[in-house]
């Protein structure tokens, strides 16, 4: 029986991951080989952090849960 919410947490982690410029496959690998859920969510948002936003678009609040 699925949870919806860790399916929630997994599909928003995944989203952040993309959108942070990682791949599935390569967060999947990095996993794999040993890296904590929580160093990842460290990475995506460092890498979410110095990505530069277009100076027309607002800073989202949380933008690694959008």
């Amino acid at each position: 029986m699925e949870n919806p919410s860790l399916v929630l947490a997994i599909s928003k982690l995944a989203a952040a991951g993309e959108q942070a410029g990682l791949t599935l496959e390569q967060m999947i690998e990095l996993l794999d080989q040993g890296l904590e859920v929580e160093t990842l969510l460290e990475l995506i948002c460092s890498r979410l952090h110095a990505a530069p936003l277009p100076p027309t678009q607002e800073v989202p609040r949380y933008r690694w849960v959008m």
